[in-house]
């Protein structure tokens, strides 16, 4: 198994002939999450090697935040844009009738006969070669399709909602029962049905080959090139400033977070003021205590960076690996995780960040981090200039540069 962003890059520059269709089920704009982001880094990246058609769904622009078509495409320029009109509204109607279905509700109510019909038309009208299906609500369709299809999931999907079903009370529980296994019963088919699969993470990948799939490469998350930035100094009476950044709704981080604020932060503070930002769109059910600010999504993050002095990580559920691991050690931000929100990444405990899965553990880690601010341990110092060397090859360009050797080696093989 090669992974992606060690490939060599073959020759030839310049955009390409060839057409390549990009099979996502809600646009990747605003690229204001880990999911999103990605979709966008991926699909932009590849814009500029390839002519790149992208099908999608139209939703309204008050749903799920969604902006215009208008604004999408304005901010997508030179990406043509092919949409299917978008599920409605009823949500929670249709996700009560959705336990009838045979499909899921998460991720099969997107495999709508229109779409599959507007993805063959365009594919079949541009003679793509490859289609790139970035998701499990659209993967559906390679059936529809005689390209080199691609599936490019971001998280073994029945994994996290079997966490979430273990977790979840009464009815919901139920619920996200039924739901985990008909998401395996999908991702499953989706495996075993594409000729290529990209994984996220070694983790992922293994779970795409023990699921059957007939080929699996890495393509791992990445992080956009940022200036380093001067780790802030503290004296012994100023707070210690801590950061976390994600969509604190999805449950992995919610349930983190919570746990976070109630088992590490009163301890912490009856050691060394605290003063704790939650950046990123808020949790559901958010935990109140002394020094905790959830700020919400935010235009740009580089100033919360600037003046926090560690970067926490408490997710202990979920698949996938951790974008934000990889921005905050390119920001040069100390990181305290657990082993799961690391996990995928390349990198190591207590080389490149300090991995804690205790409330004890992160105490101490953070004390530890409040008291290197003050003295400027050079050993702190020397985890966050090695941290960022180890990130380097994760870094966006470098990720899409070997994923457009990847697609273009397979379409001179199409050629063939």
């Amino acid at each position: 198994m090669q992974q992606v962003g060690e490939r060599k890059p073959s020759s030839g520059c310049g955009r390409l002939a060839a057409v390549l269709v990009f099979a996502v089920r809600q646009p990747p704009y605003p690229p204001t999450h880990g999911a999103a982001i990605r979709a966008h880094r991926l699909l932009t990246g590849l814009a500029q090697a390839f002519p790149v058609t992208m099908v999608t769904y139209e939703h309204e622009p008050s749903a799920e935040g969604q902006p215009s078509l208008a604004e999408i495409r304005r901010n997508l320029p030179g990406i043509e844009i092919v949409t299917v009109p978008g599920l409605g509204s009823e949500k929670r109607r249709a996700q009560a009738f959705s336990i009838l279905s045979s499909r899921s509700w998460q991720w099969g109510r997107y495999a709508r006969l229109e779409y599959g019909q507007a993805l063959e038309q365009t594919v079949d009208a541009l003679q793509a070669p490859i289609v790139h299906f970035d998701d499990l609500g659209v993967v559906h369709f390679a059936r529809n399709t005689r390209s080199f299809n691609v599936f490019a999931p971001h998280n073994v999907e029945h994994r996290i909602i079997r966490e979430a079903a273990q977790a979840a009370p009464g009815l919901r529980r139920a619920f996200a029962t039924v739901e985990w296994h008909k998401v395996e019963r999908e991702e499953l088919r989706a495996w075993r049905g594409v000729p290529l699969c990209l994984a996220v993470s070694p983790v992922d990948a293994g779970a795409m080959h023990a699921g059957g799939a007939q080929r699996v490469e890495l393509c791992p998350n990445g992080a956009d090139p940022v200036t380093h930035l001067p780790l802030p100094s503290r004296n012994e009476d100023a707070p210690l400033r801590l950061l976390f950044v994600g969509t604190a709704s999805y449950q992995p981080y919610e349930r983190g977070l919570a746990w976070f604020v109630s088992e590490v932060l009163p301890s912490l503070q009856s050691v060394v003021p605290v003063e704790f930002d939650v950046v990123g769109a808020p949790p559901l059910r958010p935990s109140s205590a002394p020094g905790v600010i959830y700020h919400g999504t935010v235009a740009d993050l580089r100033e919360w960076y600037e003046r926090a002095h560690a970067v926490v990580v408490p997710v202990f559920e979920g698949s996938g690996t951790r974008l934000k691991v990889l921005e905050a050690m390119a920001y040069g931000r100390p990181v305290v995780s657990t082993r799961l929100g690391a996990e995928g990444l390349p990198v190591r405990a207590g080389d490149h960040y300090i991995e804690s899965e205790r409330s004890a553990d992160f105490v101490q880690a953070l004390t530890g981090i409040a008291a290197s601010c003050v003295g400027q341990d050079p050993r702190l110092f020397h985890m966050i200039e090695q941290a960022r060397e180890a990130i380097t090859p994760l870094l966006w360009p470098n990720i899409v540069a070997n994923l457009v050797t990847l697609y273009r080696e397979e379409i001179d093989r199409h050629r063939g």
